[in-house]
């Protein structure tokens, strides 16, 4: 009886936890990018589809190092895992277009931009009602080069 009455009470819980269809959230997130070794400031907002399923674009500016400056934009689809406690970890995959700029010291600067596909995983942590801590880490597959980041972040859910 113990059993059953602890089984209803941590599916209640796990309801409670899971995200509805149609809820947002939008977090500024910093983080580290290992090509070019630099620091990345950035926003993604974050849309759920169901009530697993989260469509996620972001845009990350990357501090310029060697005279190279960068801007990430991505869209990241995300299957979210609730654990009960206000936790959750998601894997993901998506679309990601990298643009970097070099100026030199003397001449007009150069610009490329790179298309790519991201693969990565996340796990949040539940700080608030509305609020929750995000650490990431994500792989980019592009010509040339494949970068990884490091991401840390606070959710605003609205």
């Amino acid at each position: 009886m113990k059993k059953v009455l602890l089984g209803i009470i941590l599916a209640a819980f796990s309801l409670g936890i899971s995200a509805q269809t149609g809820s947002k959230a939008i977090m500024p997130k910093l983080g580290y990018q290992t090509e070019i070794k630099r620091f990345g400031l950035g926003v993604e907002g974050r849309y759920f589809l169901t009530n697993n399923i989260r469509l996620a674009p972001g845009v990350t500016f990357l501090f310029p190092k060697d005279r190279v400056t960068g801007l990430d934009v991505d869209v990241n689809v995300h299957y979210v895992f609730p654990i009960p406690g206000g936790m959750a970890f998601y894997p993901f995959i998506g679309g990601a277009m990298l643009n970097n700029r070099k100026s030199p010291k003397e001449g007009d600067s150069v610009s490329t931009t790179d298309f790519g596909f991201n693969i990565g995983a996340g796990g949040q942590y539940d700080v608030t009602e509305n609020g929750y801590v995000n650490f990431e880490f994500k792989y980019t597959f592009i010509e040339g080069a494949d970068p990884a980041y490091f991401m840390l972040g606070y959710g605003i859910r609205f």
